[in-house]
């Protein structure tokens, strides 16, 4: 019997990875092949894909100006360094420095846009994808992350959108989603929360992001020609960035919750587990999180 079942299993993974490639290859091949774009990377929660440069591609995106993405981030990397270990490294200290308005309490306070593991996956799929660009053009993404609701589990999640692409002067973060609530009325697939077209991102409080204070040079908020003013949903990641230290007698500082209104915060939590808008799980976790900042 023991015999038996170690031959069955490798059958199984094998049929098992070969279905998921056949859905993949499905869904990059049928239902995004009139939106000009393909699927580079995917995970079991993020999905990466190419925008292929065409006379549809959004103006926004600059597809005259694009350039490598692994170019730009491994800028110094010396030839005996372990490049994807590098390129990692230096995705996952660019997301130290971003972060969002937790809403979650009712107040304008800052988290981390994504998690570490979040940034961890981010800087492993788009490496691959970097190693993997089918005609060794330089391209667009569109990113799509998702996040599982824990009060509804696969019938909501929170998906985030943003596109990366790369250009003579910096590395470009343009936001379009940022943990936006998407129901369903049957439990959802790999096919329901990754489509989505590709579309400029309208600027707004719902899609912003913000920088720490402290940060290293070259990380800034890109400016709206001919206006010259910040937008906050789009990021300029200069060259200089990944190699830059943070200023001398600064410490590396991530986007935190001020310690301020810890009390009402705390209330706010518990008012939202009572009314049963949060999980139990969910609200011992903001809590300890509260608690760590005073």
């Amino acid at each position: 019997m023991e015999t038996s079942l170690r031959k069955v299993t490798p059958i199984k993974k094998i049929a098992l990875k070969a279905f998921f490639t056949i859905l993949i290859f499905w869904i990059g091949s049928g239902c995004l092949s009139n939106q000009k774009k393909g699927m580079a990377s995917v995970s079991d929660s993020i999905v990466f894909f190419y925008i292929h440069k065409n006379p549809e591609t959004p103006i926004f995106l600059e597809p005259e100006k694009w350039l490598p993405i692994a170019t730009s981030v491994l800028s110094g990397v010396h030839f005996d360094e372990d490049e994807k270990a590098e390129f990692s490294r230096r995705w996952q200290i660019l997301f130290k420095y971003i972060g969002i308005s937790d809403s979650l309490v009712g107040a304008k306070e800052l988290v981390r846009l994504f998690s570490e593991d979040e940034a961890r996956k981010l800087a492993e799929l788009l490496y691959k994808a970097e190693q993997e660009i089918p005609d060794g053009a330089p391209k667009g993404y569109q990113i799509i992350l998702k996040r599982e609701d824990p009060i509804r589990p696969g019938l909501r999640i929170r998906r985030t959108i943003f596109y990366v692409h790369n250009n003579g002067n910096c590395l470009v973060l343009d936001f379009g989603e940022i943990g936006q609530v998407v129901d369903f009325q049957t439990t959802y697939t790999l096919r329901d929360w990754i489509l989505y077209p590709i579309q400029e991102p309208i600027a707004s409080s719902r899609n912003e992001v913000f920088l720490s204070e402290i940060r290293p040079e070259g990380l800034e908020y890109a400016s709206v020609i001919p206006t010259n003013e910040k937008n906050q949903n789009r990021i300029c990641v200069r060259p200089l960035f990944w190699t830059a230290k943070l200023p001398v007698g600064k410490t590396s500082s991530n986007p935190q919750k001020p310690t301020k209104g810890a009390e009402e915060r705390l209330k706010v939590l518990k008012e939202l587990l009572e009314k049963r808008l949060i999980t139990k799980e969910e609200y011992e976790r903001k809590k300890t999180e509260i608690l760590k900042d005073l």
